[in-house]
């Protein structure tokens, strides 16, 4: 069932936009997980030299990728909060926009209330999951500067 005035999507746009959109994900993955290499490449040959300097590099390494890593989570667990508070408003699930991109079936009503509230307890998790992340990988890198032992 679709909602009316809303032109159904072709199930074949839909697999193509999906498979472009994980092509590009799997392309982005392996590009920074090279140049991440090649960075921790460095830090440990600045180690042989100079071990303090190596791991302010590191925590400072580790602080830039939690801090993207885990603030990319964090906005989209805020998206998905937003999307099912529209849902929730709109009755209808998923509501019109982004996060409905390819779905097969819509669900007005009770049942979409329920999937917004379920949803929107996700939305909150994965936000506050992805903050104890980020503040972890923080702490990780500030303990990482305060360790001096084997220095020297």
């Amino acid at each position: 069932m679709s909602a009316p005035g809303m032109p159904s999507e072709s199930p074949r746009r839909a697999a193509a936009l999906r498979l472009l959109a994980l092509a590009g994900a799997i392309g982005a993955g392996l590009g920074l997980q090279q140049l991440l290499a090649a960075r921790l490449g460095a830090i440990e040959a600045l180690a042989r030299d100079d071990v303090l300097a190596a791991r302010a590099e590191l925590a400072g390494l580790l602080r830039v990728v939690g801090a993207l890593v885990f603030g990319a989570t964090a906005a989209a667990g805020v998206s998905m909060l937003l999307a099912c508070r529209r849902a929730l408003e709109a009755e209808r699930f998923p509501p019109p926009g982004l996060w409905s991109v390819g779905a097969v079936r819509i669900a007005t009503g009770p049942r979409a209330r329920r999937l917004a509230r379920v949803g929107m307890a996700l939305a909150v998790a994965l936000v506050a999951l992805s903050a104890a992340g980020g503040g972890m990988m923080w702490m990780l890198g500030a303990r990482l500067l305060a360790c001096r032992a084997g220095a020297g």
